[in-house]
């Protein structure tokens, strides 16, 4: 059904018994499930991973939630290992993205890249990412999609983030680089982007630089 014939938010809310919020996070786990949220922008996204892949050109990527981000990049001729639930997606694991990170950090497995682009939060597995990621970290901020919302409730706790005006993309940079800062690593932002207020920022580990990548917005 196109969306322009469901009903409004706030007529979803009252049918469901569910807040305004509630209803639009859930369609937008929906959307983004079926490949129809941000559609337009799946271009853009690809056409930047294909950028920074042909710029570093890694040997090894683990994507841990969405399976075909690192394999529809431009140039990506590297080993992809991929990560997706859904068992009929062909990619090398069907695990919980925490659970599978958390044994391959106990394995002590190393990649040159670690993509953390997820449904929902990366925020369970950054900590992870450290011991795994020797290179490169990609993070997808959907945080920030809370904001049209004025809700705080997710950032409060998770990034020391106690009102809107300190709400913002770089004080959720500051906060995964002390996280990393503190077991010796440090991050830099080489490349960031923007998607219709989703977030997806691109970090060297321990300050590798690539001067070719200077469009930050």
């Amino acid at each position: 059904m196109d969306k322009q014939q469901w009903l409004s938010i706030s007529e979803m809310a009252e049918k469901h018994n569910r807040t305004s919020v509630a209803i639009n996070i859930k369609l937008k786990r929906i959307w983004k499930k079926s490949g129809s949220y941000n559609k337009e922008h799946l271009g853009e996204k690809y056409k930047a991973n294909g950028q920074f892949m042909s710029i570093i050109k890694p040997t090894s990527v683990l994507d841990l939630y969405c399976w075909e981000n690192m394999r529809r990049a431009n140039n990506c001729d590297c080993n992809v290992y991929s990560n997706d639930k859904d068992e009929n997606i062909p990619c090398e694991y069907h695990e919980d993205a925490e659970r599978l990170i958390t044994e391959l950090w106990l394995a002590w497995d190393r990649f040159d890249i670690i993509d953390l682009d997820p449904y929902w939060s990366a925020y369970d597995c950054l900590d992870k990412a450290i011991r795994l990621a020797d290179k490169w970290l990609i993070v997808t901020v959907w945080e920030l999609w809370h904001k049209r919302f004025k809700r705080l409730d997710y950032v409060r706790y998770r990034y020391d983030i106690y009102d809107m005006e300190h709400f913002t993309l770089g004080n959720i940079i500051k906060y995964i680089q002390k996280i990393w800062m503190i077991n010796k690593k440090k991050l830099m932002p080489v490349l960031i982007k923007d998607w219709n207020r989703i977030w997806r920022v691109y970090f060297s580990i321990d300050n590798i630089k690539i001067t070719e990548m200077r469009d930050k917005e």
